[in-house]
């Protein structure tokens, strides 16, 4: 059994699109997350190597050529590695890509370890973001550097690979523009979703994504997880590190499930804080001098005190 590292990532993506196409089932979801994360590692660092070998060792200081030609090393992660494609081998790589990438790798650890609950359409939407930014990476970053022995096989995989994953992203599309009028009123609530990453989640009662159906019952958890798959900011290593969480009280309705920062479909680019709890999207916020809480910016002529810390400090008004 031959298989070069391109030619192998390739496989896996060949694997991915046909066990997505159709009526895929549990069990081919479960692969084609697996095989997917696999085949992204895979070119990845094919790429690093045609940089060179040792680009790919975790410790590249540390490489050792028996260690690598026996595949016995400990290699660099998938967010290093693309950090050293980038500085090092000057590929260009997008933080969407780079998005994507790790959202499927959150998606692959959550299965692998913890256990997953994931509809077809949301793992059909995080696949075609990944594959189109491999099919391009491949014709652009390593097709080029291979010999035709080693390109050939791997142009004939392509081909395939091509046509199934324009009928992914046609599925993809399709359902999206049929979302647009159902989605229109909810523009100020509507934030991206964590598991199939399309604008499409609507914060109400309940919390649901119009696209891929997931629901979340407890609003913080829903705030917490969108601030750490979508935002990328982590609630707990926050607080840890000592820095203001992503996630406050709602000054509404008291739920641990104010985002500062949600990026709805109709706020500005930089953020809105909004309640995964009561759904209410706030103007601008400040923390109470008294008790360090969220409240709302006071007027010119307010005390910048929450309720119970103004009648605290300077009793009835």
């Amino acid at each position: 059994m031959e298989y070069p590292p391109v030619l192998n990532g390739t496989d896996y993506l060949l694997e991915v699109v046909t066990r997505l196409s159709g009526g895929p089932t549990p069990r081919d979801l479960k692969y084609a997350v697996l095989h997917l994360q696999a085949g992204t590692e895979v070119l990845l660092k094919a790429r690093l190597v045609q940089e060179h070998w040792s680009l790919v060792f975790s410790n590249p200081a540390q490489a050792n050529w028996e260690e690598f030609s026996r595949g016995s090393l400990t290699s660099c992660t998938t967010k290093e590695a693309i950090n050293r494609l980038r500085h090092i081998a000057r590929v260009k790589i997008d933080d969407r890509a780079e998005k994507a990438i790790t959202t499927l790798a959150d998606t692959r650890n959550a299965l692998q370890h913890y256990g997953l609950s994931m509809s077809a359409m949301a793992v059909e939407a995080q696949a075609a973001k990944v594959l189109d930014f491999l099919l391009t990476f491949i014709n652009t970053h390593l097709l080029p550097r291979l010999n035709s022995t080693e390109a050939v096989p791997v142009e004939v995989l392509m081909v395939s690979i091509r046509q199934k994953v324009r009928g992914i992203e046609k599925l993809v599309s399709t359902r999206l523009n049929g979302l647009r009028d159902a989605l229109a009123p909810y523009r100020d609530t509507t934030v991206v979703c964590p598991d199939c990453a399309q604008l499409a989640l609507v914060i109400g009662e309940p919390i649901s994504c119009m696209f891929c159906y997931q629901q979340w019952v407890r609003p913080q958890a829903a705030a917490e997880q969108y601030a750490w798959i979508v935002l990328g900011q982590d609630t707990e290593a926050a607080v840890a590190n000592g820095d203001p969480s992503p996630v406050r009280s709602c000054p509404l309705c008291a739920d641990f499930a104010l985002v500062l920062h949600a990026k709805t479909a109709g706020g500005a680019s930089k953020g809105t804080p909004l309640c995964f709890g009561c759904g209410h999207a706030f103007g601008p916020l400040i923390d109470c001098q008294g008790c360090g809480e969220i409240i709302e910016m006071p007027g010119w002529n307010d005390l910048p005190f929450c309720p119970e810390c103004t009648t605290a400090t300077f009793g009835q008004l």
